[in-house]
């Protein structure tokens, strides 16, 4: 069965629009709940849903994905990278998703953001590729000329993130541990989620933010700096200043 979702976009070339970041979490919530066993799921186990990940039609554009988690992935240069999505007009309705196992053998938390990462270009780059295949092969993180920074690296950034620490999620779970750990809310709620409590870490016990923090990264499956990026991201547990935390 396919995975299956839809954003706007340009009915002629199936290119995204301008998608907000709320529009990609959007997106990101929607695949989710296709591949999450169940619907309270914190940890993706990605590694073993990736079989589910072989067949998808992104608004309205069907294609296959074939993942390689075998080889070595080097960049242009000749450089080991973590993972790469491409796009062959020889192979017109498929997608290569190369995720560089041999590097990332035994890093659980760095091998699930890294298929998170390159599911993001699945789902925003390859529609456009299908749609419309470029004269020469295409590939994620090779930024256009016109642009200073890619915006379809900053895409895939955002749907990982949401993806594997959902903002609705991790907002509850994030309440439930200040109040085990005695936090106060700040009087200002979160800016990013409209009615979500967010907390000032810096006028905290830094102990007991450390715990917080550590306790949610083990259940979602992320690095405790992965989690605080998404804490910050989302405006739930201001730090603004680094834990020491990796």
């Amino acid at each position: 069965m396919a995975i299956r979702a839809a954003y706007r976009h340009c009915q002629t070339t199936a290119a995204p629009a301008r998608l907000t970041a709320a529009e990609i979490w959007s997106v990101a919530r929607a695949i989710r709940g296709q591949l999450a066993i169940g619907g309270l799921e914190r940890k993706l186990e990605l590694e073993s849903v990736v079989p589910r990940i072989l067949a998808l039609e992104i608004n309205e554009v069907a294609f296959e994905v074939d993942w390689d988690f075998e080889h070595e992935v080097l960049n242009a240069a000749g450089k080991p990278v973590m993972g790469v999505t491409e796009y062959d007009k020889a192979s017109p309705d498929c997608v290569l998703v190369s995720v560089n196992g041999p590097t990332l053998s035994g890093m659980e938390t760095l091998l699930r953001s890294t298929i998170a990462h390159e599911l993001g270009h699945v789902v925003f780059d390859a529609p456009g590729w299908i749609r419309v295949p470029p004269t020469a092969p295409a590939y994620s993180g090779v930024p256009p000329p016109d642009q200073s920074q890619d915006r379809r690296e900053v895409r895939a950034n955002e749907f990982m993130g949401a993806l594997l620490v959902p903002p609705m999620l991790v907002r509850v779970d994030l309440q439930r541990q200040a109040k085990r750990q005695h936090l106060p809310a700040s009087d200002c709620p979160s800016t990013v989620i409209p009615g979500a409590l967010a907390y000032d870490g810096s006028r905290l016990d830094h102990d007991a933010v450390e715990e917080a923090i550590f306790e949610l990264a083990e259940r979602y499956g992320v690095s405790t700096r992965f989690l605080q990026v998404r804490l910050d991201r989302y405006d739930l547990l201001r730090t603004g200043r680094d834990w020491s935390l990796h």
